[in-house]
């Protein structure tokens, strides 16, 4: 069974990407109607599993020793940002159009799901 913190992250960060899908469609369809990127979902969906299987796997450390959680929380951040830099790179070498818009949405979103599982992660070490 899903522990109660982990499910109610899920949820969390589900209703957050769906913010973000909507907050797209109006940026891309309104205001840059010609820079949507196809890749920007796959981006929201490889973010958004990342996102929650690092919460999970933090959430775990967390229960079992503070001590070991407040090492390898650094570590785990670490290691998630140079995941998002090497899709990031690997998809600019490949798919230069529209460059400046797919770093924008990158930054947003990792921006968007970091302050959301630090506030989380947070809350549920205050707690402890």
């Amino acid at each position: 069974m899903m522990d109660r913190n982990i499910k109610s992250f899920v949820v969390k960060i589900l209703i957050t990407a769906v913010g973000i899908v909507v907050l797209a469609s109006i940026v891309f369809i309104f205001l840059l109607p010609g820079a949507y990127l196809p890749v920007l979902p796959w981006m929201l969906a490889f973010f958004t599993i990342v996102t929650i299987a690092s919460h999970a796997w933090q959430v775990i450390l967390a229960k079992r020793e503070l001590g070991i959680f407040t090492r390898s929380s650094m570590i785990i951040s670490m290691l998630r940002l140079m995941l998002y830099s090497i899709f990031a790179i690997v998809y600019l070498a490949i798919n230069q159009t529209n460059a400046a818009v797919f770093v924008v949405a990158l930054v947003f979103i990792y921006s968007a799901y970091t302050i959301l599982e630090v506030s989380d992660l947070a809350r549920m070490v205050k707690r402890k």
